[in-house]
């Protein structure tokens, strides 16, 4: 099964591609690949490797995020937070206690719904 990162990524490059009326085989031909390869990177069966997904970025003329979007990870590869968990994180991080970083974690834990695990 594809990771749904690989699915996301496949499908702005098929929505990037048709943007600028690129066909699948143009693309194949710019990078070196077969339009086959092409459909599978679409369809997120085949990972895109870093080179090709620059390769895929400068022929599209696109920023190399675009092909990034809505998969949760930011242009410099870190998940994207709303700002209030980021502001959360912040205060987690000036925890000093151990304990009251457990004590929170096992809060949201709860809270969220996900068993705990307790220590043996």
């Amino acid at each position: 099964m594809p990771d749904p990162v690989d699915i996301i990524v496949g499908r702005n490059i098929r929505q990037l591609r048709a943007i600028r009326r690129v066909s699948q085989l143009e693309l194949g031909e710019a990078l070196g690949l077969t339009f086959q390869q092409i459909q599978k990177y679409e369809k997120g069966t085949n990972r895109v490797s870093a080179s090709k997904l620059h390769q895929i970025a400068v022929f599209l003329n696109v920023e190399i995020s675009a092909l990034f979007e809505g998969t949760g990870i930011s242009e410099f590869g870190r998940i994207e937070l709303s700002p209030d968990a980021y502001a959360l994180a912040l205060s987690y991080d000036k925890l000093n206690s151990a304990a009251g970083k457990e004590a929170v974690k096992t809060i949201l834990t709860l809270m969220s719904g996900e068993a705990v695990e307790t220590a043996a």
